[in-house]
């Protein structure tokens, strides 16, 4: 059955919030769509009516059951644009191939009308936490923006699935990507699309960006092209990983990008610049509920940590976002020993509802936050619930569906079923008359095929301040970090933002002063000239206009082939991503050599530092492919225990285990079918060894072959290990791995050759 399509409104709509605040003409988008996982108004929050008030999951006459698809099922939460459903879900499951895919769909009757298929790469996420993410839909365009759980980030044709640009966030930026699988959704905004990790990057001093340490960090690409405008976070080494997805709304007349972090704190930063507007400490843990934000200002958060005093656990908590810095007179209440760090909160008229961890409901009094009622809907939570039609769709992680309507006194009960061995982690959705659910075994459609869809007007979005004052405050130079090889050029561009974060750059071209710090050449318009010289290094360039100063980051990486032996080096290379934060070159019994310190756990320690004993480390640009990377490596014995170490090529890994003392070769080693192979190393402690790694793409497959000899002896002729790849990875940074948690790690002579 379809539903029919004519839409009732009574007035034609300005797009607001998730497009940016300059608008889109009136009527240019449907205002029934769901551009992204939290709807056009960010809050879970629909104007439409006439939505059904039952349904059966088992179909037939009067089930209200639309259709419902085994093969879009997942954890991922849909959107709807332009008559289209996107969402999110494993490709392969269970398989030798499997990978991830965005998918695209009819949403009235399931059919799918195109795929994008990648692979999940060094990344030790479990294939039940593929598609953690959610797409997001610009309705401007009508692009889609998705990303992976091993930080693979594309802009794909909403029409056709055809990629304008992708990039590799781990292997470019230093994206962070755990056995969690917690992946951030990305969010449009204007001209920009946000996206954001905890990321640690190449350099190491200040004038670098103070990026080579971990922080939660947000990365806003230019949304056409990719290209990177600004870089920026909040604490050194956070806590945890995090998914709190972004709210993006002028408060008090100023764009704000409000979220919450992994250092446990919620923050506000102007999305065109970065500049941190404020913050507020909540938890001794990483912020994963999205933050509620109201037109007035106001913020509602929860989280289910540690609290950052006393010894309770949870809050639900009411910011004053229009006080800048960080005062802590910005919290105007707050309830204790509410465990919502999942499911985020919803507003309806002056009523907070909160669910928490375990399924429980709260009202709020949003006011004054006075608890008006409580009631058990089941055991586990993950899901938000959905607004519309004056009721709240809501289904438990255990698959106890609901759909309730407020009352004086709190909530009633107009339906509710089980569905059973289905657990949801994704948010029900609706779109032009059709609720979305998506399960562990479905998603489902839900709706009345007889039924006109009907929508009120959205509310008029908040306005962000008129642009009075045209003094620049911020030079942000584009792009603000680029790799390019011995003697190529690069032009910048200069944009201007004055000190709300408004864009005031002249339309004419801007003069301005640019230095280096480094070597190459820029002329008088901006355009930079990497130096020839055949090695590794890095340049700063520096704009200055008025009293401003704006910096972009260089690495100048050439051409195969590369080595290293570190007996003139006094650091590591300073281009590795991840490289100086985590290693040090040492004198150890005569020779030079980088060493992977091992920092043992100690308790409150934050979870990045931790978690930089296990990592990766990349040295150049991710389109290299058909070379071999090889390395000495040695593994010292503390307390009876070795640690991991191993190359990286093409997205692959060879990595020694040291407590099992196997040799494997892998791209997804969490994966219990994914290509793989695994022999016994033969390795003894203290002694070095030699490890060579090599993939030769070919079109549908990739070989890929490794080796490993004891230093000093001959090479063997025939390959130690091998695999051929169905699935393949054709190219990828070389790079290292090293898991020093029991002890450190030794290397040296690192070099990296074509084929």
């Amino acid at each position: 059955m379809r539903l029919k399509t004519s839409i009732l409104i009574s007035v034609a709509v300005a797009w607001g919030w998730t497009a940016g605040f300059v608008g889109l003409a009136a009527g240019a988008i449907d205002p029934m769509d769901w551009p992204n996982w939290r709807g056009p108004q960010q809050n879970s929050v629909s104007t439409e009516k006439g939505l059904i008030e039952s349904w059966d999951p088992d179909g037939g006459p009067g089930s209200n059951l639309l259709w419902k698809s085994a093969e879009l099922a997942g954890r991922s939460t849909p959107i709807v644009m332009r008559g289209k459903l996107y969402t999110i879900v494993r490709d392969r499951p269970g398989t030798a191939t499997e990978g991830e895919k965005v998918v695209c769909v009819d949403p009235a009757t399931g059919e799918i009308l195109w795929e994008h298929r990648f692979n999940v790469y060094l990344s030790e996420v479990p294939d039940s936490r593929v598609g953690w993410s959610s797409c997001a839909g610009d309705p401007e365009t009508g692009r889609v923006y998705a990303q992976g759980v091993s930080g693979y980030f594309c802009c794909l044709e909403g029409d056709t699935g055809k990629v304008v640009w992708d990039r590799s966030l781990h292997e470019e930026f230093g994206l962070i990507s755990t056995f969690g699988g917690r992946t951030n959704i990305p969010i449009v905004f204007e001209d920009t699309v946000l996206v954001s990790a905890v990321v640690v990057g190449w350099g190491d001093e200040p004038k670098w960006g103070g990026l080579a340490r971990p922080a939660h960090r947000f990365m806003a690409f230019d949304k056409a092209t990719g290209e990177l405008r600004w870089l920026n976070g909040t604490s050194i080494s956070p806590f945890d990983t995090t998914y709190s997805t972004p709210t993006v709304m002028p408060i008090g007349g100023q764009a704000a990008l409000v979220f919450g972090s992994g250092d446990g704190q919620v923050w506000a930063m102007q999305p065109r610049t970065g500049k941190q507007l404020w913050h507020l400490p909540l938890a001794r843990m990483g912020l994963n509920a999205s933050p509620l934000v109201t037109p007035d200002g106001r913020v509602f958060m929860s989280h289910s940590e540690e609290n950052t005093f006393g010894n309770t656990m949870g809050t639900v908590v009411e910011i004053d976002g229009t006080k800048l810095g960080d005062q802590t007179d910005k919290e105007l209440w707050r309830q204790f020993e509410v465990m919502a760090g999942k499911s985020s909160p919803i507003l309806i008229d002056d009523r907070l509802y909160v669910v928490d961890d375990f399924a429980k409901l709260y009202v709020f009094d949003a006011n004054s936050g006075e608890r008006i009622a409580f009631k058990k809907l089941g055991t586990t939570s993950r899901s938000t619930p959905l607004v519309a039609d004056g009721k709240i769709y809501y289904c438990t992680n255990s698959g106890q569906w609901y759909i309730l309507k407020p009352t004086d006194d709190g909530v009633e009960i107009v339906h509710r079923l089980r569905l059973s061995d289905e657990e949801v982690d994704g948010s029900p959705i609706v779109s032009h008359g059709r609720i979305y659910l998506p399960t562990s075994q479905n998603l489902y459609c839900i709706g009345n095929a007889e039924v006109e869809p009907q929508a009120d007007p959205l509310p008029p979005p908040p306005k962000e301040d008129p642009i009075t004052d045209r003094k620049p405050a911020v030079l942000q130079l584009v792009p603000y970090d680029v790799l390019l090889a011995p003697g190529e050029t690069h032009k910048y561009k200069v944009r201007l933002y004055n000190a709300k974060g408004q864009n005031v750059t002249p339309k004419e071209s801007v003069k301005a002063d640019y230095a280096i710090d480094g070597l190459g050449k820029i002329s008088p318009d901006g355009t930079y000239t990497a130096p020839t010289e055949k090695v590794h290094q890095c340049a700063l360039i520096t704009c200055k206009l008025g009293g401003l100063t704006g910096t972009s980051r260089v690495r100048v990486i050439p051409p195969l082939p590369w080595k290293w032996d570190f007996n003139s080096d006094k650091d590591v290379s300073l281009t590795w991503i991840g490289g100086r934060v985590r290693y040090e070159i040492r004198d150890v019994n005569g020779e030079r050599i980088i060493v992977k310190k091992s920092l043992l756990p100690i308790p409150r320690e934050p979870f990045t530092t931790k978690l930089g004993t296990r990592s990766m480390m990349f040295m150049g640009p991710i389109d290299l492919a058909n070379y071999t990377i090889q390395g000495d490596v040695q593994l010292p014995e503390e307390n009876g225990k070795l640690s991991d170490v191993g190359l990286i090529n093409s997205g692959y890994y060879m990595t020694i285990r040291g407590q099992t003392n196997k040799l494997r070769i892998d791209s997804w080693p969490s994966h219990d079918v994914r290509t793989h192979e695994m022999i016994d190393a033969g390795i003894k402690p203290g002694e070095w060894y030699t490890m060579k790694l090599s993939v030769v793409p070919n079109g549908e497959t990739a070989a890929v072959r490794g080796k490993l000899w004891k230093r000093g002896d001959r090479e063997p002729e025939n390959w130690t290990i091998e695999m051929i790849d169905q699935a393949p990875n054709l190219h990828g940074s070389p790079g290292l791995y090293g898991h020093a948690s029991d002890a450190e790690i030794y290397l040296d002579n690192l070099q990296v050759m074509p084929n």
